[in-house]
């Protein structure tokens, strides 16, 4: 790009539970985030889900005239369609109607809302951040985004995901939940339902030592704002463990009416503010009371960053150090893991004729390299099953539900037996998926073969393509006796996956 040029903008539009927020913006020449537009509308879609399971009619109004205005600001700065993007998380998950007010926005304003998982929702929010604090690489850090539907926690070991879960535990859902806005037993009740689902928590850090934390969305930068009105703060971007047990003592001693009046909060922060501070601070004691950094983005930010690096290269990132930290999680052999995937990555390539996979089909083998083995944590007798359980039983960074699906089933198909067709691996996918599957359980099989021994003895592969045959030529160092027997023992799947013959000559 010309540096006279300006960067391209984009646009993103967070639906959140308790409010929508557009964001327009681009990145700078030395790849920071610029904002130019930075709008909120205070639409509480949580209010009406959580209670009734669906969005009011007089909710879907007030949303369609949000983007309706939104659109407005898109087409003045005459934004293109394909950088325009918005998500919508736990309201819109459990709104039996959602599909009806997404209708209706996409007819009305011509923008398509993507409903994203929890999981989905935390990695945007660890793009934020990571972007925003990159000091964060060199420690242990929890991250806390609490939202008007969900609380999600990213635990980052030296800058690489080690773990995360999206808890219902979001500042409308409480209100919703546990009923009125000055309940005096609404304090005791936050705590008691946070110390009910610590464990999970605890499970999460898994002892992992934690040196800082840090806290995004609206209530966080408002308890900020409040650290600094109130207790003399220097900056409201830092809060120590003691500043939120203050001001959380203020905050329960005031009635709804007096928040708003005498620390002059928006009426729809005055309310969520009270389980906010309650989370924040359990959260902070549980893990041993860090200071709070607060760097002033979120969701909206994370997801902007997403859309102008380019979705596909920032999923992959993530979706690989997530598959790395699983596989180190579960005790994997990283150098035995690693070669298998360079292997499998190599074969796809070469066989791209081939097969003729998608692109991204290559991301999907090379996580299925990474953590194949995470079986054997459970139980090395049938360790593909086990993999096969715990992939479709975990949070996933970087790739859809149905794509976790079809990795889950890939993991599964490693070694042995492949399932039967009406397996219930099998039947959750569609029949397109189940011949992609194939393909790549034999790119798979084919990799972990070719390092049967594990000592990593094949270096170099030439694949020679010629009609409906194969020749795989693989040098290296060894005598590679254990390779040829499992080529042997493997061929049929891999010819029946790839629809060749082959001939691999060591």
């Amino acid at each position: 790009m010309p540096e006279n040029q300006p960067p391209p903008l984009g646009a993103v539009i967070d639906i959140g539970s308790n409010a929508i927020r557009l964001r327009i913006g681009g990145l700078g020449h030395n790849g920071r985030l610029n904002l130019i537009e930075s709008v909120r509308a205070p639409v509480r879609l949580g209010q009406d889900v959580f209670q009734n399971g669906e969005l009011s009619d007089a909710t879907i109004d007030r949303t369609l005239k949000a983007f309706s205005d939104f659109r407005a600001l898109i087409d003045q700065r005459a934004i293109p369609s394909a950088q325009v993007r918005a998500v919508a998380t736990s309201a819109m998950r459990e709104a039996d109607n959602r599909q009806a007010l997404i209708e209706k926005v996409q007819r009305e304003t011509g923008i398509p809302i993507e409903v994203i998982s929890g999981e989905e929702e935390a990695r945007l929010v660890y793009q934020a951040i990571q972007h925003a604090l990159p000091e964060l690489a060199e420690n242990n850090v929890l991250l806390i985004d609490i939202g008007g539907g969900s609380v999600e926690f990213v635990v980052l070991e030296k800058g690489e995901v080690a773990a995360l879960e999206s808890f219902k535990m979001g500042t409308v859902r409480l209100l919703s939940q546990f009923s009125g806005r000055d309940n005096k037993d609404f304090a005791r009740i936050l705590d008691e339902f946070f110390d009910a689902n610590a464990g999970k928590l605890r499970e999460l850090i898994d002892g992992i030592d934690i040196q800082l934390s840090v806290g995004t969305g609206g209530n966080i930068e408002t308890l900020g704002q409040l650290g600094r009105a109130l207790l003399g703060n220097d900056s409201p971007k830092r809060l120590s463990y003691a500043n939120l047990k203050a001001l959380g003592k203020r905050l329960d001693e005031l009635g709804y009416d007096q928040r708003v009046e005498q620390l002059r909060l928006r009426p729809d922060r005055a309310d969520v503010i009270i389980p906010a501070c309650h989370t924040l601070r359990k959260s902070l004691k549980l893990v041993g009371k860090p200071d709070l950094s607060i760097p002033g983005i979120g969701l909206a930010e994370g997801t902007l960053l997403d859309l102008l690096r380019g979705r596909l290269t920032s999923a992959t990132h993530d979706a690989l150090a997530w598959a790395r930290a699983v596989a180190r999680k579960y005790h994997c052999d990283m150098r035995y893991v690693e070669h298998i995937r360079r292997l499998a990555l190599t074969l796809f390539d070469q066989l791209a004729t081939v097969h003729g996979l998608p692109a991204y089909d290559r991301l999907l083998l090379e996580m299925a390299a990474l953590i194949h083995e995470i079986g054997i944590f459970v139980r090395p007798d049938g360790h593909h099953r086990h993999a096969y359980y715990l992939i479709g039983a975990m949070p996933m960074l970087g790739i859809s539900a149905e794509e976790q699906k079809l990795l889950a089933v890939i993991v599964r198909a490693h070694r042995k037996k492949l399932p039967d067709t009406d397996s219930e691996a099998l039947k959750n996918l569609d029949k397109g998926a189940q011949q992609r599957w194939l393909k790549l359980v034999a790119l798979l099989r084919l990799a972990i073969a070719l390092n049967k021994e594990r000592q990593n003895a094949v270096q170099q592969i030439q694949c020679l393509c010629q009609d409906k045959q194969v020749e795989i030529a693989c040098s290296g160092k060894g005598d590679f006796l254990l390779e040829r027997w499992a080529v042997i023992r493997d061929r049929e799947i891999i010819e029946r996956g790839l629809d060749r013959t082959i001939e691999v000559v060591f």
